[in-house]
């Protein structure tokens, strides 16, 4: 075997092997009502949406993630509606070497209307990007939370060379 295969054969391991570590669960439960709970994930990542509906009530929970190039997304997505409406939708992503991002959605009712959304992303060495939002809601009444969190750090290459030809200010 040519050297050129086996570097090729090498580098079609590794990426199964980082795809092959994602963690992702969806599950629904329904006693007299509606439950849908939807959960996707690329790379590293440990993703959950659960879904919950009882006396007619009507839940949806999303989550979606991607930890790619050596980050790691981790997340949950919750709706539980007692004789309401409930949507719940979480967004993971991190990329690159030691990222790290956490979303974290949750939406309760009983006999109202809740929407929770929270999206966390996190692109350079070791960011820490982590995002909640939880909503709440009684008869009658509606609820909406949202939450964000983005985190582009990095870390530059250290240049140890002196500068030349440098304009000074003064």
């Amino acid at each position: 075997m040519s050297i050129r295969l086996f570097a090729i054969a090498i580098a079609a391991a590794c990426l199964m092997t980082a795809e092959a570590s994602a963690q992702v669960t969806a599950s629904s439960y329904s006693n007299g009502g509606t439950a849908i709970s939807t959960a996707s994930g690329r790379g590293n990542t440990r993703l959950n949406a659960s879904s919950y509906a009882t006396n007619g009530g009507y839940a949806r929970a999303d989550m979606r993630g991607s930890g790619r190039n050596g980050g790691f997304a981790s997340g949950n997505s919750t709706a539980y509606a007692n004789g309401g409406v409930a949507i719940s939708q979480g967004r993971s992503h991190a990329n690159g070497w030691g990222a790290r991002s956490h979303a974290n959605s949750r939406a309760v009712t009983h006999g109202g209307f809740s929407r929770s959304s929270s999206t966390a992303k996190a692109l350079g060495n070791w960011s820490n990007a982590r995002a909640n939002s939880t909503a709440n809601s009684w008869f009658g009444r509606s609820s909406t939370s949202r939450a964000r969190a983005v985190d582009r750090r990095y870390s530059p290459p250290s240049s140890t060379a002196p500068v030349q030809n440098a304009v000074m200010p003064w």
